[in-house]
């Protein structure tokens, strides 16, 4: 466990609540969600989750073929012409390919035919392929179910699907158990008379639409999915609150406790009255226990494309797929991590940084692409070296400076590993943001072509030397960043 100064951060927000005879309480909140968006679908495997983005072409949603497939493996695809082949390789799997042509319904998969619900696109070097055809295809290249929510834009690869039981027990207040199979972090609001609890990293899958009670507390509860998250709404007559239990698995749902009573006159008791025993008061929750999770950061993104690597090649693409990448090598290493960006959105770098910080990760990295020069470049923090007290606030352009120490650590580690995979690297130390906002161990890491050809920064073999490179140095020094509580 860490004991984190705080920090100052340059803007703060206000969430006025009208709630002046309610309590409304907030129990956990997701710092990775990002607003529903209609023109995305996210999609749910046994290893990861994340976000891809749709495009309208002459009145046809159509979803783009790497974006869907380079979380769940190693994707090599390239357009020439109009010919457009992809190869790609699940984890433990051998290497497949795709072939389409562009204007064309038809196309290979394994070398076997099959037709597309509509035209295959392409445009700027990237393929589409029509949203209603990807559960067959991906049924058909992963030789795995497919289930696919259109109209909430949900897409779930194999047999996962975390359902949920209901339990009412009533009394003075009722409580409502929702019972999960895992642990689960939804994002939660409440209102007059509701609590909603929303899943955007979680595959929760209906297990009832709408259910009512005869409860005078707790009234009913409604299950929903739309763009691209699941919902589950519990009614009241009253305010609800909401905790965690079994590691997460349980949330129980109960009444708010009610506002004080106002002041009133104290008045003499008579001479035979007892005094009230008054009521013990409530025991604390037990804090959340500490973890050990990396944030990964790829830079740019949306309309910030980032370093031009080639005509049809944008830093904002080569670092995503590196970031994912990274991600799985971690995950293969019992290292959780989380992506700040996992779809192409702009994000300003002050909300970065806000972002991280809230999301309290053991370690943070910044993921970047130069189209000059070669290797690997590892920075950290060009900031002179503070000592903080724990209770100490921050300031905002040098917080990084209290994790000095253990970033150059850090550093240090990538860099032997990087050594270790023969691909040539150099540490620096450069004012770079967010990264000097953030207060955690932190380190950014450039790629550059391994080579002469600009093409290469984008080779999946290349990108996997990379990632299992950072993913071994940090497996290796994990012992010397200490777990910080959630």
């Amino acid at each position: 466990m860490s004991s984190r100064p705080a920090i100052v951060l340059q803007a703060i927000l206000v969430i006025a609540l009208g709630c002046a005879t309610t309590y409304c309480w907030f129990v956990r909140w997701s710092v990775f969600a990002q607003p529903p968006d209609t023109s995305a679908i996210s999609v749910y495997s046994a290893h990861t989750n994340y976000v891809v983005p749709l495009i309208d072409h002459n009145g046809t949603t159509y979803v783009g073929l790497v974006e869907l497939l380079e979380p769940l493996g190693t994707v090599d695809a390239h357009a020439d012409g109009k010919k457009y082949k992809l190869k790609f390789t699940p984890p433990g799997s051998r290497e497949m390919e795709l072939q389409f042509h562009d204007g064309k319904d038809k196309g290979k998969v394994k070398g076997e035919n099959t037709k597309l619900g509509a035209d295959f696109l392409i445009q700027n070097g990237r393929g589409y392929v029509p949203l209603s055809s990807i559960s067959e295809l991906l049924a058909h290249a992963l030789s795995v179910q497919i289930r696919m929510n259109q109209a909430a834009g949900r897409l779930f690869v194999g047999d996962i699907g975390q359902r949920f039981t209901l339990e009412l027990r009533p009394g003075n207040p009722s409580k409502l158990f929702v019972n999960f199979d895992s642990q689960v972090n939804p994002t939660i609001a409440t209102g007059p008379g509701y609590i909603r609890f929303t899943f955007r990293r979680e595959p929760v899958v209906p297990s009832i639409d709408h259910v009512s009670y005869n409860d005078p507390l707790i009234t009913g509860a409604k299950f929903s999915e739309h763009d691209g998250i699941a919902e589950l709404d519990v009614s009241g007559n009253s305010a609800l609150m909401a905790n965690f239990a079994d590691a997460g698995r349980t949330i129980v749902v109960t009444g708010a406790p009610l506002p004080p009573p106002p002041p009133v006159a104290q008045q003499a008791a008579p001479p035979a009255a007892t005094a009230p025993v008054a009521a013990p008061p409530p025991q604390p929750q037990a804090p959340a226990p500490p973890r050990f999770l990396v944030l990964i950061d790829p830079a740019h993104g949306g309309t910030e494309i980032g370093a031009a690597i080639s005509p049809t090649l944008a830093e904002k693409d080569v670092v995503l797929a590196l970031a994912r990448r990274l991600q799985r090598e971690l995950s293969t290493r019992g290292i959780s991590a989380a992506l700040l960006r996992n779809s192409d959105v702009t994000i300003p770098l002050d909300q970065r940084a806000i972002s991280a910080n809230a999301a309290r990760p053991a370690l943070y990295i910044s993921l970047h692409a130069a189209n000059s020069g070669s290797g690997v470049h590892v920075f950290t923090s060009l900031l002179n070296q503070e000592n903080y007290a724990s209770r100490d606030f921050l300031p905002w352009n040098n917080a990084q400076s209290a994790y000095l120490d253990l970033s150059s650590v850090v550093a240090g580690s990538v860099a032997a590993e990087l050594e270790g995979h023969k691909l040539s690297n150099i540490l620096l130390a450069a004012p770079l943001r967010p990264m000097n906002n953030v207060a955690a161990p932190a380190i950014a890491v450039e790629i550059a072509p391994p080579a002469g050809d600009v093409a290469d920064i984008a080779s999946a073999a290349y990108q996997e030397q990379v990632a299992q490179s950072v993913a071994g140095a940090v497996a290796a020094i994990r012992s010397k960043i200490p777990e910080v509580r959630p």
